[in-house]
């Protein structure tokens, strides 16, 4: 696990990023007295997403399941994960979720919202779940409130195998983006899908079942894929493990460029 997100589609602008990368910043990780995250939802109704009940998702339903991060620490005896908490409009929010109904979800990375407009959105949520895999909101709701956390994609790992063909992952990336060039794949490629750097730090193992990891399209992968098979929806017992002492400062960590993710 490092500190880092994930998308389900590939990113839809590029974020100015340097070339070398690192796999957590020390000022990503929200400090040791902010015990709860206010989060302030912009939208006056969420939008008719039916979950896996069939019924409809709720602002309490999204906090429960973000906060399965903040009950690793609470399970381990070590409440050092921030817990996520309502606020009111007239409240400082910490976090500010956009409902959107197409796009791609994505959230700034930890402490970076911060530095945010006040009022504008520092996550972006859609919910929608495909019928093969009804529960796959619930992984969005893990995924970004990761990414707000601090945590970054985990396919990303330096010592992740190799997940890609980079012939094939050009050729997709070509017809996913038509009007790009040669260039701008080769930058998309460095940003979204290369190995971040290794740092003179060791981060915690690569985990494939990681719910920060992509589900790598088979169109695009290398002849020895060994990352997963089926899309991480849960929180693995990694990433149980290792939020708690990534926030308890158990673990070497290491700067990283800022991002969107």
């Amino acid at each position: 696990m490092m500190c880092y997100t994930d998308w389900m589609t590939l990113v839809e602008k590029d974020d100015g990023r340097a070339d070398e990368l690192w796999v957590l910043r020390d000022e990503d990780l929200w400090p040791a007295g902010n015990k709860t995250l206010k989060v302030r939802f912009l939208d006056k109704r969420i939008p008719a997403w039916p979950n896996d009940r069939r019924g409809y998702i709720t602002e309490e339903e999204i906090l429960m399941i973000a906060n399965e991060w903040h009950q690793c620490g609470v399970e381990q005896g070590n409440d050092v994960v921030p817990e996520f908490v309502s606020c009111g409009a007239d409240d400082i929010a910490d976090i500010r979720v956009k409902f959107i109904e197409s796009g791609r979800p994505r959230s700034k990375v930890g402490t970076a919202a911060r530095q945010v407009k006040a009022g504008d959105p520092t996550m972006r949520l859609d919910l929608k779940s495909p019928d093969n895999c009804p529960s796959f909101y619930k992984r969005i709701i893990r995924h970004e409130f990761g990414h707000a956390l601090g945590l970054k994609h985990e396919h990303q790992h330096p010592d992740a195998p190799l997940l890609t063909d980079p012939g094939k992952l050009r050729e997709y990336l070509r017809q996913c983006y038509p009007g790009f060039t040669s260039e701008q794949i080769e930058k998309k490629i460095r940003v979204q899908w290369a190995a971040l750097a290794r740092g003179a730090s060791q981060k915690s193992k690569y985990d494939k079942e990681s719910v920060m990891h992509y589900l790598i399209p088979e169109e695009v992968r290398a002849n020895k894929y060994v990352g997963p098979t089926q899309l991480p929806i849960v929180l693995s017992e990694c990433d149980k493990t290792n939020i708690v002492l990534f926030y308890s400062k158990g673990m070497d960590i290491i700067p990283i460029e800022n991002l969107d993710l």
